[in-house]
């Protein structure tokens, strides 16, 4: 990911980047070689002791985080090996997985890179998902964002430019709305409207029941990073190296704040401050309500995992592996571990702990107290 980003920051056209980011997360997502196998940057999902992720090798993982012991493991698999959307030629049929798993009452839900959402039972753990979407073929594009779920409903985007409502329980399609380009970002819902954002540039606000449009905001690049929605402000960084705050009412612009790089990971909120991560490895603290800088953080090192609050710390990990702790209270920074290995997933956080998802498929769990450290290997 990184050489895609210098050569990305050299070549500035909108259809070159798109073409070179396709390109560098479809030769991401397969390896060459005896059976070619899927790697993927998806973070865990967290609910009753249980944290649910994807494995780099496909399976979607249960892991119990009391002791830390893999409850269950699960294949995405297509009907057969076929040579994938973007014809990496696989020997198996495992699917790669980059985005986070979502919850519902009785269900887990997750997207593969082969255009399918899969529903596993969250109680039984079987290895046969309840339902997949849809039946047949897939969807006409991969699957890079996380699935959301919210009053019943499964929200996800994909690159085929659309953004999809499914009935939680069975899979079948309530609505679609089509952007202008590739969807790469992770929708937010707030109340009953949809946040989500586009290679098209745009943020969107839909009405969840049917997919209508509230309102759009076009900055002047490319969005992938997750919105964050807090004091009826939706926040937001895109790639013109900008971050964004507008009324989640009407979606005028309050502020935006300009840094000297793009914006991946989703920001966090903090009493009344905004904490976002740069790939020009700067945190920046910024006012929730004008945008001005309060401070900053440099880590060196670009980030685009997105960062998560624990107590009073956020948690932050660069490309390079690093995990920081971030004071909040004192604005003091400290290193939590160094991994040696890139990543690039989204932080999920339970009691105390920290969990990272590595570039090698290995889960890391981090105490933020005590710096200890604790490996998982949930790939097979």
């Amino acid at each position: 990911m990184r050489s895609v980003i210098r050569v990305i920051k050299k070549y500035r056209g909108p259809l070159l980047i798109m073409a070179i980011l396709l390109g560098g997360l479809a030769l991401a997502g397969c390896q060459t070689g005896r059976g070619a196998i899927p790697r993927g940057w998806s973070g865990g999902t967290i609910d009753n002791g249980i944290l649910f992720i994807g494995s780099q090798t496909g399976e979607l993982v249960a892991v119990d985080t009391e002791d830390s012991s893999l409850i269950f493991s699960a294949p995405l698999e297509t009907e057969a090996p076929s040579s994938g959307i973007f014809s990496c030629v696989p020997a198996s049929s495992a699917v790669a997985i980059y985005g986070s798993p979502s919850l519902g009452d009785n269900l887990v839900y997750i997207g593969g890179y082969n255009g399918k959402i899969y529903a596993f039972s969250r109680d039984e753990f079987r290895q046969e998902p309840r339902w997949i979407y849809p039946r047949q073929e897939n969807i006409g594009g991969a699957i890079v964002g996380g699935t959301v779920f919210d009053q019943g409903k499964i929200y996800f985007g994909a690159d085929n430019n659309k953004i999809y409502a499914l009935d939680a329980t069975d899979g079948f399609k309530e609505w679609e709305f089509e952007t202008g380009n590739t969807v790469w970002s992770t929708p937010v819902i707030d109340g009953n409207t949809l946040y989500i954002g586009s290679f098209d540039k745009k943020l969107y606000a839909l009405n969840t029941s049917d997919g209508s449009k509230r309102w759009d905001y076009e900055t002047e690049g490319t969005i992938v990073s997750t919105p964050l929605v807090y004091e009826n402000t939706v926040y937001f960084g895109s790639f013109d190296r900008h971050v964004y705050a507008l009324n989640t009412a009407d979606g005028n612009l309050r502020w935006k704040f300009a840094s000297e790089n793009w914006f991946w990971a989703r920001p966090v909120a903090v009493n009344g401050a905004i904490y976002v991560a740069g790939l020009d490895g700067i945190v920046y603290v910024l006012d929730a309500a004008t945008g001005s800088k309060r401070m900053e953080f440099n880590l060196g090192n670009p980030v685009a995992s997105s960062p998560v609050l624990v107590d009073n710390m956020v948690i932050v990990a660069t490309e390079a592996g690093v995990v920081y702790a971030l004071d909040t209270t004192s604005g003091r920074q400290s290193q939590l571990a160094d991994l040696k290995e890139r990543v690039s997933a989204p932080l999920a956080a339970s009691q105390g702990k920290v969990y990272v998802h590595s570039s090698t498929g290995v889960l890391y769990e981090i105490e933020v107290q005590t710096g200890a450290l604790r490996e998982i290997n949930i790939s097979k």
